[in-house]
């Protein structure tokens, strides 16, 4: 007899329906049968390959945020001037976020609730996300002030909260309605605010 037997399933398929559920449930609200139902699994099969519901969200969130990094942060990595890469990035950002043919609307890690009935694992996944942000961020404006591109006066920690608040208020006004061109203008008053050296 052959060893080992194949997995029915491609698993990395599933884990993206699974994230989509997350995405548009939250993870109380999305239930085994919910999620065994969009991976086309059965309940056996999900605790077989994935754990545990929990362990199943940390990876649903791992995933998404190796989506932010290929589809936004990689704004920031092209060598534009760093104003430039910032705001292309808040650009493809607000094009993401209003995208409602191919995922929920708005950012799945801002709006995600974190709460104490929570597991751990799930929490510390969110804010890990989040945090992700403010350090991706601040890298790239310490690295503008070093460049010459932010003055050395700049306070770099209050611009990093400043534009992740951005982040997270394009990703909240997303999902409740706000077009892409409303959050482009959004992000365009924001960058008004890039500190400039004095002449």
């Amino acid at each position: 007899m052959p060893g080992g037997r194949p997995r029915a399933f491609d698993r990395d398929k599933a884990l993206q329906e699974a994230m989509m559920v997350f995405w548009r449930n939250g993870y109380h609200a999305a239930s085994i049968p919910d999620l065994c139902s969009a991976m086309g699994i059965t309940t056996t099969s999900l605790y077989a390959a994935f754990g545990n519901k929990e362990k199943l969200y940390v990876e649903a969130v791992e995933l998404y945020m190796k989506s932010t990094q290929q589809v936004l942060w990689s704004r920031l990595e092209k060598g534009d001037p760093a104003r430039v890469g910032l705001r292309n990035m808040f650009s493809a950002l607000s094009s993401v976020m209003t995208d409602a043919a191919s995922h929920p609307i708005g950012c799945w890690t801002t709006l995600a609730l974190v709460d104490e009935d929570m597991p751990s694992l799930v929490i510390r996944a969110i804010r890990k996300a989040r945090s992700d942000w403010l350090d991706v961020i601040r890298a790239y404006l310490k690295a503008a002030v070093e460049k010459g591109e932010l003055p050395s006066s700049a306070n770099v920690d209050s611009l990093t909260r400043y534009y992740v608040a951005i982040v997270q208020g394009i990703g909240v006004q997303a999902h409740d309605g706000a077009t892409k061109e409303e959050l482009d203008g959004l992000a365009d008053t924001a960058m008004s605010g890039w500190p400039v050296n004095a002449a």
